[in-house]
């Protein structure tokens, strides 16, 4: 079974190669901000096309196996997934590309990045596990035998009178290597036509099947160090919350014992 997988050999830290030296910034992060809010919503728009393909996929998923199984239909279900296959690409080169790009940038970009990741990679995993479905389905659906009616019943070897027992070796060997080139001789070239159509399916769908873990794997492994960051950040933010509000009791505080002591002095310059 051999399985397309998105191409990895780009997937350093630093997209024009090699390892990105500390304080050197790439020059793709200095993208203009309306290019790079650009990119972001063209992958948004991707993630949209993926789910939407899920859809139809599920969709031609329930058709298998039904008179709607048609040649027609095998090939919607290799575009629909091709053209999947290069929607998937496009979008982990462009998170690549924005993970490194806002690195350094404002922390409502990092957010958006995250966001945008998370929604993508789910999206993959729903896309890969209707692909495994349909190659399960479409394997269990391989024509066995012949589509013909007139195929006649195999008679159970306990049936058969003594006589034939004997004249059939004692064991049913003879029966079954006879019903069995009956049964070969009952295909027709029209059963042939159409367990050859379900392998080079199956074939297709198995080479349009793409190496989910793996393409999951690399996005995290992209945003990684952007998403420690945006928890650091977020951490910093409850902390200085946090501080605000006490301060705002300590204020609260000190202005009722100012009032206090106002109220205290005044009464002492009446005595």
């Amino acid at each position: 079974m051999s399985y397309g997988s998105i191409d990895g050999s780009g997937f350093g830290r630093n997209p024009f190669g090699g390892p990105s030296r500390q304080g050197y910034q790439p020059l793709a992060t200095q993208i203009d901000p309306s290019e790079l809010q650009e990119l972001f919503q063209e992958t948004s728009a991707n993630v949209f096309r993926i789910n939407s393909s899920v859809t139809s996929l599920e969709r031609s998923l329930r058709s298998l196996g039904t008179p709607n199984d048609t040649q027609e239909l095998q090939d919607g279900l290799h575009a629909t997934q091709q053209e999947t296959n290069k929607t998937i690409t496009t979008s982990t080169k462009a998170i690549k590309q924005l993970s490194e790009v806002v690195r350094g940038s404002s922390r409502q970009e990092r957010l958006q990045l995250d966001r945008l990741k998370n929604q993508l990679s789910d999206a993959i995993q729903r896309y890969g596990a209707v692909q495994k479905k349909i190659a399960e389905k479409s394997k269990a659906l391989l024509p066995t035998g012949p589509r013909s009616s007139k195929q006649s019943p195999r008679t159970p070897f306990s049936d058969l009178a003594d006589d034939e027992k004997i004249f059939n070796g004692g064991d049913g060997t003879w029966q079954k290597q006879s019903q069995d080139q009956a049964l070969l001789s009952e295909i027709t070239e029209e059963d042939l036509e159409a367990i050859r159509q379900r392998e080079e399916a199956i074939q297709q769908i198995e080479s349009d099947m793409l190496d989910v873990n793996q393409i999951i794997k690399d996005l995290a492994s992209m945003v990684h160090e952007q998403g420690d960051t945006i928890d650091s950040i977020e951490a910093n933010i409850e902390t200085a919350s946090s501080n605000v509000e006490s301060a705002n009791e300590q204020l609260a505080k000190a202005s009722q014992h100012q009032v206090i002591f106002m109220y205290l002095e005044y009464c002492y310059d009446k005595l």
